[in-house]
């Protein structure tokens, strides 16, 4: 399965919408790193996402860090792609960790909306591995 998902701009939020309907977000294990991307698409494909290392980065994880599980995201394709690598590949690399994209699209940052603990939404973005 491909593990690529499409990131548009939620106008109603005013936050960015990324879409794993078709559980592009779980990750099977493998023997092999398996590539994780994420692309700016439709409304927000004339955005690019922030360098990694700025205060607001690219992506960055919320509440748990995975370790070494995962590779250090890229920010690649002219700054609307973000990649990462995932080395699920056992029983003690599964799990479910949730992170948080910045892109800043017409001079104006977006971000998902990530957060810990009780919420009224369910838009946390998350990467689950099998």
């Amino acid at each position: 399965m491909a593990n690529n998902m499409n990131v548009t701009l939620d106008t109603t939020k005013q936050a960015l919408d990324v879409h794993d309907g078709g559980n592009e977000n779980h990750v099977n294990q493998s023997p092999n790193p398996q590539t994780i991307s994420w692309q700016l698409t439709g409304n927000a494909a004339s955005g690019s996402f922030n360098a990694i290392g700025a205060t607001n980065p690219g992506f960055a994880w919320v509440g748990n860090n995975p370790g070494s599980i995962f590779g250090t995201p890229q920010v690649v394709a002219n700054g609307n792609k973000i990649t990462i690598t995932d080395t699920n590949d056992s029983t003690s690399t599964t799990g479910t960790w949730t992170y948080q994209l910045w892109a800043t699209i017409d001079d104006q940052e977006y971000s998902t909306v990530a957060s810990l603990g009780p919420t009224e939404t369910t838009t946390n973005p998350i990467i689950k591995n099998n």
